[in-house]
């Protein structure tokens, strides 16, 4: 069971780098984002989020914790420009 979880939460972090890069490739996310890192910190964030959800935290502190990894996301690349 520890090893099929282990693959879960590895299966998750891929899709969301999978996204990370996606986003990079269509020119919202800047060329030299770091998909893995940044998949492994959000990762990281949603793991915690849920040991702290089973642990009793409730909303308001699991949504300012979400508020707070998001202003962790890089910012968009420059779009194109206005013509």
């Amino acid at each position: 069971m520890k090893e099929k979880l282990r693959r879960m939460r590895e299966e998750t972090k891929a899709a969301i780098a999978a996204c990370i890069r996606a986003d990079v490739d269509a020119g919202r996310l800047h060329a030299d984002t770091d998909a893995d890192g940044l998949a492994t910190f959000y990762a990281a964030v949603i793991q915690g989020m849920n040991q702290q959800a089973c642990d009793g935290a409730g909303r308001e502190t699991l949504e300012r914790l979400a508020d707070m990894a998001m202003a962790a996301w890089p910012q968009a690349a420059a779009g194109p420009p206005n013509s």
